[in-house]
């Protein structure tokens, strides 16, 4: 017997799902984005470290795009 006698489909078990994925995910995105602020003032004054700052930056770019792409994939609101 399942445990939900009733399908999960649909638009709105599609759109309740993304929203749930997206509010799971932002808080811990929005951490790392605001506990990496110092190492973005302080790595461009560094040997090296604009390299570094522009990695760490094209990894936030790459998480909060993957977090807009979850949402339009599953079917979300584009």
């Amino acid at each position: 017997m399942p445990v939900l006698p009733v399908p999960l489909t649909g638009r709105l078990f599609d759109a309740a799902r993304v929203v749930t994925v997206v509010a799971l995910l932002t808080p811990p995105l929005l951490l790392a984005a605001v506990a990496s602020l110092p190492a973005l003032v302080v790595l461009p004054f560094l040997p090296g470290g604009d390299l570094r700052a522009e990695r760490l930056m094209r990894q936030l770019m790459l998480w909060t795009a993957r977090l807009v792409d979850t949402g339009r994939r599953s079917g979300g609101p584009a």
